[in-house]
């Protein structure tokens, strides 16, 4: 336990000193201007840029990866000598390392997503740099996120291979960070709207993101939505924005369509955001929308490469005339994924994936499945709302001198609802599983009962309630946390506690699994066969498919797989 708790530790450091270093980059800020609550999670768009740049002309391998984390750490220590405020930034660090200890001491990682792709792809990572046509081995290889590279690069010599768990079980920690800075910001701003809306934010990620194992790559995706949003709910002036307030929302919209091709609907906020703006001239002279377009241009390229799909599995995007196009994969890619998130394993009547997706065939199987698994997730959020609007029913008589209509007018808030209507309507047309729609569901429903029941008005009564209430669902979170460990603590299996990454099987005590290997006609090796069980993290590159027509060849040092 002492070594994830100094991994815990190290990762902290790690996240914090690359924020700093993009902060200062980017935004030019000073090291005194640096903010721990609202800046630390840029730490983790800079490591994800960083491998992803690196892997187009190496591996990310053990010595890039103990490079990368002397680097790291240097400048955490030249920040934390030069930073004035080192009482806040101790403080962040203990905080960071005791929560991400709880949060992934013999924790189980997500199954069975990280060991059919998430893990085998950190390795593909760890062994080669990018692999041509590697969605030809296996099609899930298209959904890898931009969170693995950001694992991939810290698996290095210093720390156990599990250390590359350690980035996704630091995000909930910064993820909370941010929230209650920013609820305590809005509270000082007596920004009544803004308040609520934080405060059902951060109830509702509390429950909801408080499971290393059901984090994913849907988990940081729904948390950099829900960061987005906030982003925008901060804007001062919606038609006149400043420079800083749409660089922040363009950069980390730029990221969430690398965290989950259908977070490319994001980019619909800046988008929209530069429409309306007056500061036009200003917004497109600043620089930082290169940074930007380099970023997304490497993640489009990248799924070229990989997949022949500019934004995989969607077709439009695709080409077929590179030798390593194949229109079977992304056709299987496509209409199994939707078919998938809309029941198709529950449906008794097994027509075919196209012909299930059609005509609202599904509808019926999701709303006697999925469906109920929805209203179960949510139910704890509306059981909430609902209490809040019974308390201001109560005391509405405090309200009479406002008026409501000028209230309902307010152009921030209707646009996001819009914004948000159309998230949740295409969410339920293609791939209504609550996983996918989580940060559009909730926000939905939260950004409604703010907009309807909470009027800005001089007394607000109800700061101190709010905050013990999050303060205690926070406790609830940690002792949750807490009581797992202490269940879990006689298991014995190989580098327990950290979460097992060689196998999903319980009885085999973590054990690193050597599989089949398969070769071409001239005996060269192609890849390492499953039989069909999750590839986890072994020798790569791992498929549990067996594709027996597939052939390889190597160019200038990368490797292309094709039929």
């Amino acid at each position: 336990m002492i070594n994830i708790f100094l991994s815990s530790f190290v990762g902290s450091i790690i996240i914090i000193g690359n924020a700093y270093a993009f902060n200062y980059l980017i935004f030019k800020k000073k090291i005194d201007e640096f903010n721990i609550t609202d800046d630390t999670f840029f730490g983790f768009i800079l490591i994800g840029f960083t491998s992803l740049l690196i892997n187009f002309f190496f591996p990310v391998n053990k010595s890039i990866s103990s490079f990368f984390l002397f680097f790291s750490v240097s400048i955490f220590i030249y920040f934390f000598i030069k930073y004035k405020k080192k009482k806040n930034l101790i403080w962040a660090i203990t905080y960071l390392t005791i929560i991400t200890f709880l949060i992934i001491t013999f924790a189980n990682i997500n199954r069975p997503d990280a060991g059919l792709y998430h893990l085998p792809f950190i390795k593909i990572l760890n062994e080669n740099k990018i692999i041509i046509g590697l969605t030809n081995l296996h099609y899930r290889f298209g959904h890898t996120s931009i969170f693995q590279y950001i694992s991939a690069i810290h698996v290095n010599f210093i720390f156990k291979e599990e250390f590359l768990n350690i980035p996704l079980a630091i995000l909930p920690g910064v993820y909370f960070l941010y929230l209650y800075g920013n609820f305590n910001f809005a509270i000082k701003k007596n920004d009544k709207k803004n308040v609520i809306t934080l405060f059902l934010l951060t109830a509702f990620s509390l429950y909801s993101f408080s499971r290393f194992s059901g984090l994913g790559n849907d988990g940081p995706a729904n948390i950099f939505f829900f960061i987005l949003l906030v982003h925008y709910l901060k804007i001062k002036k919606i038609d006149s924005l400043s420079e800083s307030e749409f660089n922040r929302i363009l950069i980390i919209s730029s990221f969430l369509l690398m965290l989950k091709p259908f977070m490319v609907v994001t980019l619909l906020i800046p988008i929209f955001l530069f429409i309306i703006s007056k500061n036009k001239i200003i917004i497109i002279k600043d620089f930082k929308k290169f940074f930007c377009l380099f970023f997304i241009s490497l993640w489009f390229l990248k799924n070229l490469l990989s997949s022949s799909c500019i934004i995989f599995p969607l077709k439009q995007t695709c080409f077929n005339n590179l030798i390593y196009s194949n229109d079977k994969v992304i056709f299987i890619a496509s209409k199994e994924a939707e078919a998938w998130a809309k029941g198709y394993p529950d449906s008794k009547v097994k027509n075919g994936f196209e012909q299930y997706n059609s005509n609202f065939n599904w509808l019926d199987t999701w709303t006697n499945n999925h469906f109920k698994k929805v209203l179960e997730k949510i139910s704890p959020l509306f059981l909430l709302i609902i209490i809040l609007v019974l308390i201001s029913l109560i005391k509405k008589n405090k309200y009479k001198s406002i008026d409501y209509r000028k209230s309902l007018y307010n152009k921030k808030f209707l646009y996001l609802i819009y914004f948000l209507a159309f998230c949740v309507i295409l969410w339920f047309l293609k791939f209504p599983v609550y996983r996918f729609g989580l940060a559009f569901i909730s926000s939905f429903i939260i950004v409604i009962y703010v907009y309807l029941f909470v009027i800005e008005n001089k007394k607000f009564h109800n700061r101190k309630a709010l905050s013990a209430f999050l303060i205690f669902g926070f406790l609830i979170l940690c002792m949750k946390n807490a009581s797992r460990i202490i269940n879990k603590f006689d298991q014995n299996y190989f580098n327990a506690p950290w979460p097992a990454i060689y196998s999903l099987n319980n009885k085999d005590n973590n054990k690193f699994k050597k599989f089949e290997q398969v070769f071409d006609q001239k005996n060269n090796l192609l890849f390492f066969h499953s039989n069909g069980v999750e590839c986890m993290y072994t020798k790569s590159p791992c498929s549990n498919y067996l594709n027996k027509n597939i052939k390889k060849i190597t160019k200038f040092g990368y490797k292309i797989f094709y039929f």
